[in-house]
């Protein structure tokens, strides 16, 4: 296959996710509300009482962080559809065309990362709008971060789900690992505090959280005042892309070898 043609069939794809998000507008204005609400309100309230002394602004640092944990959900929420096409046989359907299960397998993650960007893009200009980073450069890296962030993120969802083929197993599954990964990181907690409670498990379980890496990376972008306290941007920034191409190149060999004989059973 051809790089045109190659290229041409994920982009037929991940039109697949596209045009089931044309489906979701009230969704996506009613979360870009509560996404608001959330900020204005709840952020404003908790960096008043919460007031910690780490030499930030911790509403700007707060913000930055609840971005990250939306935009963390929302790829994970690729999930419950990819494991809801299996029970309902999508995916044999999609198998009986004349598509490449590498294509199909890249073209599931990509249009996942996608439709997940065009989801949380209201969202991400609000935030940085309220963090003083709404500029073309910012705006720019900040997207293409997150781009390759969810890419990681939905590409271990491919894994997951092919793993256990279960939409009750798969609900629980990312639940407890949802809950258990946005608070070991330093989305809501700063790392130099995380670091002054002693907890050497607590800390270091920040430490290689991807979603620490992530949101970290943003506050460098946007607050130059973190930047010495968190964790190095292109550090992060290594982290981040080589987590998103190691776990895609994963998925698709996985998607390969499980999906034999043209079916999924």
């Amino acid at each position: 296959m051809s790089f045109p043609h190659g290229f041409k069939a994920v982009f037929r794809v991940v039109e697949w996710d596209l045009m089931k998000l044309k489906r979701q507008k009230a969704f996506i204005a009613m979360r870009t509300a509560w996404f608001i609400i959330q900020s204005l309100v709840f952020g404003y309230a908790i960096s008043r009482i919460a007031r910690p002394d780490i030499g930030v602004d911790y509403y700007k640092f707060y913000l930055l962080g609840l971005y990250t944990a939306l935009l963390y959900s929302a790829s994970i929420a690729r999930a419950y559809i990819i494991a809801d096409e299996f029970d309902d046989g999508i995916i044999d359907y999609h198998l009986s065309l004349p598509l490449k299960r590498s294509v199909l397998a890249a073209g599931r993650v990509i249009g996942g990362a996608v439709s997940t960007i065009i989801f949380t893009a209201p969202m991400m200009v609000f935030t940085l709008y309220l963090a003083n980073g709404l500029d073309p450069v910012s705006f720019l890296i900040s997207i293409t971060s997150a781009f390759a962030f969810s890419i990681g993120v939905v590409s271990f969802v491919v894994i997951i789900v092919m793993k256990l083929r279960s939409t009750d197993t798969t609900d629980i599954f990312f639940g407890t690992i949802d809950a258990i990964l946005v608070r070991l990181s330093s989305v809501f907690y700063p790392l130099p505090i995380i670091k002054a409670l002693n907890i050497p498990a607590y800390y270091y379980s920040a430490l290689f959280n991807p979603l620490t890496h992530f949101a970290d990376f943003l506050r460098a972008l946007v607050l130059p005042e973190y930047f010495l306290l968190g964790l190095s941007p292109a550090q992060s920034m290594f982290y981040i892309l080589g987590l998103g191409i190691g776990l895609l190149v994963v998925a698709v060999e996985l998607f390969e070898r499980k999906l034999e004989a043209g079916g999924v059973k």
